[in-house]
This record gives C-alpha cells, sequence and structure tokens, in this order.
C-alpha cells in the first residue's frame, strides 16, 4: 500500500477513505431514515414538498458523498455514479438553509459533475435565500462570513455558464474577498506568470483545511465537503480548458493521490433509476409511503428497462 505524506495520511485515516462500503447496510440505514422521516412528516403535518430532505438527512451517508469518496480512493469506477448522485441530493434536499456557504458544495459537486442544470437551480435558491427579509434584518446575515474558496466557486460558475447573477450579491460577504485566490482573478488570462510555490501554497491551503487539523475553528473547515479531492483546482481545470485557457500542471503531494483524478462525464447515472431518489420523488408526489419493491415496479412502468441503482 502507498504511502503518503503525514498531513495526507492522517485525512486519508480519519475518513477512512480505504475502508469498504457496506452497501447492504447503506440500504437499510437509508430506508430506515425514509420510514422514520415520513411518519415524522405524517404526525406534525410537514409540508411533503420538503421531504427531499430525507436525501441527506439519513444517518448513513454510505448512499452519496461517503461512497463516491471512497470508491474514488479505491480506485473504482462506479465511485462517478456516487458523485452524480450527490450533486442531485444535495442540490434538491437544500431547502430553508438560507447561508451562502451552506449551499456552496452543491455547488462545488454539480459543476463536478458538469451538471448545467443543477447548478441551473442551485443559482434560483442562492437567490431566494438572499432576498429573504433576514438578509436584511439579521445582523448575523448581513455579518456572515463566506469563504474564499466560495467566491472563486462562484466566478468559476459564472465562467462555465457565461452567467451568475448571484457572484456579485455574494461578494459583498465576508472581509477576505478572493483571499489566496486572488491571483487566479488577476492573472486569469495567463496563468504562466504564476511561480509554482503559488500552487503549491493553493494545495497546502487545502490539506490545512479539511477539519482534520482543528476541527472546532471554521477557517480549518474550509473542504469539508470535498475532503481530500481537490476539487476546487478541478473545477478550475475544466473551465479554463471550456475557455481554451491555459491548465496549469501541478507538482504537489495532493495531486499524487487517487483524489485528483478527473471525473468521468458521462458518469452512467440515470436518475430514473435510482431507486432511493425515485422513493423520496414518489413519496413527494403521493404522500404514500413505499419499500424498495414498490419503487422498482414503478421505475419499470414509466422507464422500462434500466439497471437499478441504490
Amino acid at each position: 500500500m502507498r504511502t503518503y505524506n503525514k498531513v495526507i495520511q492522517k485525512i486519508i485515516d480519519h475518513y477512512g477513505y480505504g475502508q469498504p462500503i457496506d452497501f447492504e447496510q447503506a440500504n437499510r440505514d437509508f430506508m430506515e431514515g425514509y420510514v422514520f422521516s415520513y411518519k415524522n412528516f405524517k404526525k406534525n403535518k410537514y409540508d411533503f414538498r420538503l421531504f427531499y430532505g430525507v436525501l441527506t438527512d439519513v444517518q448513513s451517508n454510505e448512499s452519496h458523498h461517503i461512497a463516491a469518496k471512497n470508491l474514488l480512493f479505491q480506485g473504482n469506477p462506479l465511485c462517478w455514479k456516487y458523485f452524480e448522485r450527490t450533486a442531485l441530493f444535495w442540490t434538491m434536499a437544500h431547502a430553508a438553509d438560507e447561508y451562502i456557504d451552506h449551499i456552496r458544495d452543491a455547488f462545488y459537486y454539480a459543476l463536478y459533475m458538469e451538471r448545467n442544470d443543477l447548478l441551473k437551480i442551485l443559482i434560483e435558491k442562492s437567490i431566494d435565500y438572499l432576498n429573504m427579509d433576514v438578509y436584511k434584518t439579521s445582523k448575523e446575515h448581513k455579518n456572515q462570513q463566506v469563504y474564499p474558496s466560495t467566491q472563486l466557486l462562484h466566478f468559476l460558475v459564472e465562467k462555465w455558464l457565461g452567467h451568475n447573477p448571484v457572484k456579485e450579491r455574494v461578494f459583498i460577504f465576508g472581509k477576505e474577498g478572493y483571499g489566496i485566490y486572488q491571483q487566479l482573478i488577476d492573472h486569469w488570462n495567463d496563468y504562466s506568470v504564476l511561480p509554482a510555490s503559488y500552487w503549491n501554497e493553493l494545495c497546502d491551503h487545502h490539506l490545512n483545511s479539511v477539519g482534520v487539523q482543528r476541527a472546532e475553528k471554521r477557517e480549518y473547515e474550509e473542504f469539508l465537503g470535498p475532503g481530500l479531492i481537490p476539487m476546487e483546482f478541478i473545477n478550475l481545470f475544466k473551465v479554463r480548458r471550456k475557455l481554451g485557457l491555459d491548465v496549469p500542471v501541478i507538482h504537489h503531494p495532493l495531486f499524487e493521490t487517487p483524489m485528483a483524478v478527473e471525473p468521468l462525464i458521462p458518469s452512467g447515472y440515470d436518475e430514473r433509476f435510482d431507486v432511493k431518489y425515485q422513493l423520496v420523488i414518489q413519496t413527494i408526489k403521493t404522500q404514500k409511503q413505499y419499500n424498495y419493491t414498490d419503487i422498482e415496479k414503478i421505475i419499470r412502468e414509466e422507464y422500462g428497462d434500466g439497471e437499478f441503482f441504490y
């Protein structure tokens, strides 16, 4: 087994990237969380349009982002389906959590998997949040901190889509602006002028900000969602290639890990045959409780043949 430097190995050990995924247990956990949420919604007469939250609120995240990252580290190409599912889950489940940084991981994963449709949904959700009264009345909202990487992300989304009405509105929050990423903005048209030491600094910043070193402090939790994946770099590479701009070659231990591999697009994921996603969709539509067998039957009736994904 390959050995990595101390910081990278600490992250690998902390998140257990080498641990196998128990898919059967993940399915049981998801169903348990689904049944609990359904009973709670029925009993308390909640709006079932918010039932999307069950996609991310169940105890086992091995149904999406944990599975994605572990499988990526282990070299299993099935990971890409889980990454795309995560992008979908986090986008659709995000509701009533209006803080700017709280929706950023959904943006990260959607751009990472090139889901333009999800990026547009996330932009609309962000606009809705920013238009909430609390942004006019609450000091906590008006003075909220925003990570520099969040500002960079909105810059990249604008370049990728050709528009992002959220970018300028988000930029007024926080005091750091683009912070450590400012040179990426200043030299956008030509990165050949940037020294290797700068890219190393950015990589070190990522490794020191994944919630392992000092997880109780916000400044050390900037990359909890991506974890060891240098997602901000990969998204940067995607955008620059699309625009015909130079893409840097980075020589740093972070890019020697399996987590630096760029996504396989298309991933093979099809939400029509995602049994867990369709389980939630059908519940929202009918406000009825289902099991996996029920949903498999509905999928076959609506979409025909296809490989079920759990």
